[in-house]
């Protein structure tokens, strides 16, 4: 009867050394898998910080576009109004010639 006993005491040792050894295993790849979402995080946290980067480089790329474009707008704006004014003085002249 004791010796009965010695076995399953013995086979209960067992089971419970192997369930921990199995816990330990699922803990082993638990934190395999939260090492995992951890780099997955910071490659998500870089690329984000490089998509805002490029983003806030392609806005000032266009506000610099767009003021360059107003500014060529208003310098087209002045020499059209010169041309015209030289267009009119030189019709003055000519009429001024033809009179003559």
């Amino acid at each position: 009867m004791e010796r009965r006993l010695d076995k399953l005491e013995h086979e209960i040792k067992d089971v419970r050394s192997s369930m921990e050894e199995g816990f330990d295993a699922i803990g082993a790849q638990f934190n395999e898998i939260d090492n995992r979402f951890a780099e997955l995080d910071e490659k998500i946290d870089r690329n984000h910080q490089e998509v805002t980067e490029r983003i806030d480089a392609l806005s000032k790329d266009i506000e610099s576009q767009h003021q360059d474009a107003l500014e060529a707008k208003g310098a087209l704006r002045l020499l059209t109004t010169q041309h015209e004014d030289l267009a009119g003085r030189v019709a003055v002249v000519e009429s001024r010639l033809q009179a003559a």
